[in-house]
């Protein structure tokens, strides 16, 4: 039998939230609105969470809490609309304890119940809440091929590299939209991943990295060796215009 997962009695988001509106929403309940994460990023979260879990369920409600994601109801849904990374490594580390029940804080952005489909999608996208491309860098996509669930998510070893970098100081933390997604794709464009076509090497995810029970990031030699390349290419004339692009070295 799933656990009960501790919310402190606090109110379960309903279709007719409005904006500002605060609570709970089952993770199952969430649709995500892009199709892919990072998985270095993902398993880091889902270690430390777990720790977290392990060491007292209330600090883990306490974490959640201060973190609430964005969400955006129409039809029946809650659309995730940020914080795909948190709340798949919130499924990961914990839906064996707690299977459906397993919840996340959740502030209405906005309720779009009474739009078309057509003008759901289109502000969707105008409000970047929406990112139609594949975990390959391909599309758009069309937003009806989005998954349903966070578990459904795929991995994009370019996002991964693109976060890590940015822990590497190639680039700066901001705020621009999907600003680590634009970065993934500038890398994806210029490193040609030689690995990939060795045996048991097929991707950046596969061969880089490990993430150890304590949520530790350890590169393989493989690993440092592109990282390094891609820091090298962050701080290129290249990469001007990006997000958090921080000079040439």
């Amino acid at each position: 039998m799933s656990k009960v997962m501790h919310t402190e009695n606090l109110p379960s988001l309903t279709t007719d939230a409005r904006h500002g509106d605060f609570g709970i929403l089952r993770v199952a309940d969430l649709a995500p609105t892009q199709f892919a994460v990072g998985k270095a990023e993902v398993e880091i979260k889902a270690a430390r969470m777990r720790r977290k879990h392990d060491k007292s369920p209330k600090h883990m409600f306490d974490y959640l809490y201060v973190r609430p994601v964005p969400v955006v109801v129409r039809g029946g849904r809650f659309y995730l609309t940020d914080h795909h990374h948190l709340v798949r490594a919130l499924h990961d580390a914990l839906h064996e304890d707690y299977g459906d029940s397993l919840v996340v804080h959740a502030e209405v952005v906005a309720n779009l119940t009474t739009v078309s489909e057509l003008y759901f999608w289109k502000t969707m996208h105008r409000r970047n809440w929406l990112y139609l491309f594949a975990d390959n860098g391909g599309g758009p996509q069309q937003p009806e091929t989005l998954p349903s669930h966070v578990e459904d998510l795929g991995h994009d070893p370019y996002r991964s590299l693109a976060w890590i970098v940015r822990k590497h100081h190639g680039y700066t933390k901001n705020d621009a939209p999907f600003s680590e997604f634009r970065w993934a794709n500038f890398f994806r464009a210029r490193i040609l991943l030689d690995q990939q076509i060795l045996a048991g090497k097929h991707t950046f995810d596969h061969f880089a990295f490990h993430v150890s029970a304590k949520g530790k990031l350890e590169l393989t030699d493989d690993g440092l060796e592109v990282v390094e390349e891609a820091v090298s290419l962050a701080v290129s004339e290249e990469a001007r215009g990006l997000p958090g692009f921080r000079g040439v070295a």
